[in-house]
């Protein structure tokens, strides 16, 4: 599976890194197999304030993905 992240994830981690996907994995799920992975961003990873998204959709910890979706991490929203 394919994952994007921006921000602070982007500057750590770069603009996509591909993983193989688990069966059932949650997006929960696929937060902490990050954050083993690249323990340098799991502070910003298992952070409650970066969010996730997959296709033009902000999604819940429990969205199960999908091997072929691609799966973002986006900061915090400010604006005015």
């Amino acid at each position: 599976m394919r994952i994007g992240f921006f921000g602070r994830l982007r500057e750590s981690l770069g603009d996509e890194r591909e993983i193989a996907a688990e069966a059932g994995e949650t997006v929960a799920r696929l937060r902490l197999r990050l954050a083993a992975l690249h323990p340098e961003a799991a502070r910003d990873l298992l952070g409650p304030r970066a969010r996730a998204c997959v296709g033009d959709r902000l999604v819940g910890e429990d969205h199960v993905v999908e091997g072929e979706e691609r799966v973002e991490f986006l900061p915090p929203l400010s604006g005015g």
